[in-house]
């Protein structure tokens, strides 16, 4: 099969990602006796103190391959540098959110407890990797949206989405700066279910739009 003929599949995949994600967060957190998604972040459900915290890894699992594939599928879709480096971004991204997934927290980052002992330096190594990781994940999900944007301007069959991709970035880093500084602890939960959800539907859009541009006889 052809390039071309393989974007359907990985737009399937691309799109499939982030809907798997979510719903792994929403079946796992009433499986917790104590947990608070207001307060708490996704990441929380994965942690070593969570229960069945396999069903959130699972997403992240997914959400990631979800995202290589959407690098890949863009890969040669898109015209010029712009296009590669954006591709290049997106890939980075899917490859962090595996690491992440893998690298679990030791406890929920936003409880005073968690944060207590990560002041003390009594966190493991796998902890620091995946907030470090995770940072990197999300700036990867800023730049590449700007980044393709440019390409997209340059493609008819993508000119259409440079607008929402200007938007996608703008928003993600307002509500990734929202997110980091706390300025609402109390909802950081909620405020992180936004922030993670602008990127997600940025991928599973563009998971959809690689579909429709696969030939016919790949979708078969």
């Amino acid at each position: 099969m052809s390039m071309r003929g393989n974007r359907w599949v990985l737009g399937t995949y691309a799109f499939a990602g982030p809907v798997i994600f979510t719903a792994a967060w929403l079946v796992a957190w009433p499986l917790q006796d104590h947990y608070s998604p207001r307060r708490e972040d996704i990441s929380a459900l994965a942690a070593l103190d969570a229960q069945d915290p396999w069903i959130m890894m699972l997403g992240f699992m997914a959400l990631a391959v979800g995202t290589i594939a959407l690098g890949l599928g863009l890969m040669g879709a898109v015209p010029g540098r712009s296009g590669k480096a954006g591709s290049i971004l997106v890939l980075l991204a899917g490859v962090g959110l595996g690491v992440a997934g893998l690298a679990r927290n030791d406890c929920s980052s936003e409880l005073a407890a968690c944060k207590a002992s990560e002041e003390a330096g009594n966190l493991s190594w796998h902890h620091q990797v995946h907030d470090l990781v995770s940072l990197v994940i999300f700036l990867a999900l800023i730049a590449a949206p700007l980044v393709l944007a440019r390409g997209f301007g340059q493609a008819r069959e993508w000119r259409d989405l440079r607008t929402y991709s200007l938007v996608t970035g703008v928003l993600t880093l307002a509500l990734l700066v929202l997110y980091g500084t706390g300025a609402i602890d109390r909802w950081n939960g909620i405020v992180q279910r936004i922030f993670v959800a602008v990127p997600w539907i940025w991928i599973a859009v563009l998971g959809l739009r690689l579909r429709r541009l696969a030939p016919l006889r790949a979708r078969a």
